[in-house]
């Protein structure tokens, strides 16, 4: 190989897949990779820090008690049903931070290619007498497939324990590529293969949008509050109004890659003047994957 050959390898932009795995390697997570390929789901402890946490549940139930006219609280709440936390990335700056969290991201590009887009940033408050969440799979619109077109990240905003109804999934059930055909498979009580992911408050669950999942009934007062961060291919429609409601004070606080998170350097959709391909020059020929 002549010199010049040499000088044109060691030059030559890294590939999508070196740098997704690069992440990977960097943040240790060599074993959630392999625990979502063959279970569908991983856990990873610690991935937020307890005044996020903390910070996080605040907004939400101030939304909840927007939203009912109740003020929940958060340890010995006991009168019903309560509403649930939407569109949570345009109501406290916190949630831009998580959204960008790089546990996630490295694991969700990995399963959705780094051309994924945000869907939404929701959260289930669920509280006693609330029916268990039946199991479900999140790419509950489109064919299941693998690779996948959906992923969610789950973060416990409290400790989650079976009996304070925390989540459940079936492990495996990734690669059956079908959703629950019976009550018996999508009730978390009767099915016998499924589990509870019992975790401290600020940890996340990273599932792949194939695995049925779903949540345990809550036994005693109280809440128990979450925050799902779901990311989708960039050619899917995403769950909540993302890219319309970016202003420039969030674009320029944060980093350039949190742009193309939210869309807003994608072209589609347009109009009778057609594409804006210059929207993604950002991206370069190889974040198309």
């Amino acid at each position: 190989m002549s010199e010049a050959a040499v000088d044109l390898t060691q030059e030559r932009e890294p590939t999508s897949r070196e740098i997704v795995f690069g992440e990977i390697r960097r943040l240790g997570l060599e074993k959630n990779v392999v625990e979502i390929e063959e279970q569908g789901f991983s856990i990873v402890e610690n991935a937020v820090p307890m005044d996020m946490v903390e910070r996080m549940r605040e907004v939400i139930l101030a939304q909840v008690a927007d939203k009912t006219g109740k003020e929940p609280d958060l340890d010995n709440w006991d009168g019903g049903t309560l509403r649930e936390g939407c569109y949570l990335l345009y109501e406290d700056p916190v949630f831009e931070k998580l959204v960008q969290n790089e546990y996630v991201t490295a694991l969700m590009r990995y399963l959705l290619g780094r051309s994924m887009v945000l869907s939404t940033v929701y959260s289930h408050v669920r509280a006693k007498g609330d029916a268990p969440l039946p199991l479900h799979t999140d790419q509950w619109t489109l064919q299941l497939s693998n690779p996948v077109s959906v992923a969610v990240a789950n973060y416990a905003l409290v400790d989650y324990e079976r009996d304070l109804g925390a989540f459940a999934v079936v492990p495996g059930s990734n690669q059956l590529l079908r959703r629950p055909v019976s009550e018996d498979e999508s009730n978390v009580y009767t099915n016998p293969d499924c589990v509870p992911l019992e975790m401290k408050a600020g940890s996340v669950v990273v599932t792949a949008g194939c695995t049925w999942h779903g949540a345990y009934e809550r036994k005693v007062p109280g809440l128990r509050v979450n925050a799902a961060v779901v990311y989708c291919r960039s050619y899917i429609r995403t769950q909540e109004f993302i890219r319309e409601g970016v202003t420039q004070d969030m674009l320029d606080r944060n980093p350039p890659e949190f742009a193309d998170l939210l869309g807003v350097n994608n072209f589609l959709g347009f109009g009778r003047e057609g594409p804006d391909f210059s929207k993604i020059k950002s991206f370069g020929l190889g974040r198309f994957d």
